[in-house]
C-alpha cells in the first residue's frame, strides 16, 4: 500500500478487552479540566495491559484522558524528554523514541518490536539514536510471571 496507513476503527486492539479501565466508568480517565488524576492512576497502576496502554497512547498520540497510567501532561513530558537525550544535538528522532524508552526499562527489544509491529532492528537502530540502554536482565519482566 503506498498511501497513508488505514486505522481500523471498529476494533479495539486485543490487549484494551484485558485492561481494568473496561470494567470502570469511562469518565473516570477523562476528568475535566484541572481535575484530579489520582484515582485513574491508581487503578493503572494494578492494571495488567499498562505498558501496552501507555505505548498505544504515545505511539497513536492521544491528547486527551489517562493512558497507562500517565496524564496528557505526563505524556508531553515523557515526548519531550525522549525527544532529546541529555547532551545530546538537535536531531530528528523517530516519533516511537519516547515509548521505546519507557518500554526499554521493562521488556527486551523483540518483546517492544512485538508490540510496536515493527522488528527488533528497528527497536536497536531506535534505541541507539536516542540513546536508550537496553533493559537490564534484572529489570526484564519474567516471560509467565505475574
Amino acid at each position: 500500500m503506498n498511501g497513508p496507513e488505514v486505522l481500523n476503527i471498529t476494533g479495539l486492539p486485543e490487549w484494551m478487552t484485558g485492561g481494568v479501565c473496561a470494567q470502570v466508568d469511562p469518565d473516570l480517565w477523562f476528568p475535566e479540566k484541572g481535575g484530579s488524576t489520582r484515582q485513574a492512576k491508581a487503578l493503572c497502576a494494578r492494571c495488567p495491559v499498562r505498558p501496552e496502554c501507555l505505548a498505544y497512547a504515545l505511539v497513536h498520540d492521544e491528547r486527551f484522558g489517562v493512558w497507562g497510567g500517565a496524564s496528557e501532561r505526563d505524556r508531553r513530558r515523557m515526548k519531550r524528554t525522549a525527544t532529546r537525550p541529555q547532551g545530546a544535538s538537535v536531531r530528528a528522532l523517530d516519533k516511537r523514541t519516547g515509548v521505546i524508552r519507557q518500554l526499554a526499562t521493562t521488556f527486551t527489544d523483540p518483546e517492544i518490536a512485538a508490540r510496536l509491529g515493527c522488528c527488533s532492528r528497528t527497536v536497536l537502530r531506535i534505541r541507539a539514536a536516542g540513546g536508550i540502554p537496553p533493559a537490564h536482565p534484572s529489570r526484564r519482566r519474567m516471560v509467565g510471571a505475574a
